[in-house]
């Protein structure tokens, strides 16, 4: 068995979810997949050691900042992202094998698929949509069920998988859908200088005017640019913590001084990890991440 063959790979959802593309684009088909209900059984299944990587997804194109992953990944000490990858996010309506689209009458819906669909799902008001923990969840009980009543949105990886037929295909309100996810481990991965990279950091402020100015401003000072700025409660009422993200060269004496900085003008911070920057090199958006590193 080779070394890949062997590395476990944590996620939420099923198997023929977007979450399980996102692993074989970084990591390979040949990987031990282990998937999870919730964000928490992932991140925590890699803080005990029973995976090496999780993978989750973090923002999307069109439904946003993906809340539940943020929070799982704050909450558990010790990880450090390594790699990134986006799926280019296409979703159909999935039933049994001898389904007509005119007997389906409920739906199965991830509500982050649903918040992607919202279109097809206005023109046809005759579908009830039920809410699913995944994609590929859904698509799994539309093939135990098989009640041509049913249906479930979800990808054709998970059409394969469980056997059922695409009723209607590409019914994302835009083709060029597009979902990040984040791959983490218990240990940093070194990275070559000069590598095109991103750091995450999560930071929270004090309460004081100018607080988050403050932790922002040597970005600008020492010309970084800065990707992503989202904000999620702590826990404590009307408490934030603030997760950025910014685009560096590893070894950059610029990037070392943000860093130092923000740790000194924040109440507490916390450095997620630097990572192979997704499509540099590729002028846009759209491939892999440079070639150089691999994201393991």
């Amino acid at each position: 068995m080779s070394d890949r063959a062997r590395l476990r790979i944590a996620f939420q959802g099923e198997l023929g979810s977007f979450s399980d593309e996102a692993i074989q684009q970084l990591y390979g088909a040949e990987v031990q997949r282990l998937p999870y209900r919730d964000f928490a059984d992932v991140t925590a299944s890699v803080a005990s050691g029973v995976a090496d990587r999780g993978v989750l997804p973090i923002e999307n194109t069109m439904a946003g900042s993906i809340a539940g992953a943020h929070d799982a990944i704050a909450a558990m000490p010790g990880l450090h992202v390594v790699a990134e990858t986006v799926v280019a996010v296409h979703h159909c309506l999935l039933g049994p094998p001898t389904t007509r689209f005119e007997q389906v009458t409920s739906v199965l819906c991830h509500p982050v698929a649903l918040a992607q669909c919202q279109r097809f799902f206005a023109e046809n008001p005759q579908l009830e949509v039920h809410p699913s923990y995944d994609t590929a969840g859904a698509a799994m009980d539309v093939s135990k069920v098989g009640d041509p009543a049913f249906a479930a949105v979800a990808s054709r990886r998970a059409a394969l998988h469980y056997e059922l037929k695409v009723l209607r295909a590409d019914i994302e309100d835009r083709p060029d859908n597009q979902t990040r996810f984040l791959a983490f481990s218990r240990v940093p991965q070194p990275l070559p200088d000069g590598t095109p990279a991103r750091t995450m950091v999560t930071v929270t402020t004090g309460d004081a005017p100018g607080s988050l100015l403050a932790v922002l401003t040597p970005l600008a000072t020492h010309g970084v640019s800065i990707r992503r700025l989202e904000s999620r409660p702590t826990g404590e009422p009307w408490s934030y913590r603030f997760f950025i993200e910014f685009d560096h060269l590893v070894g950059d004496e610029r990037a070392a001084a943000v860093q130092q900085e923000i740790a000194q003008h924040s109440a507490t911070a916390r450095f997620l990890g630097t990572f192979p920057r997704w499509g540099a090199g590729r002028r846009g958006s759209v491939g892999w991440n440079s070639g150089a590193v691999s994201p393991v």
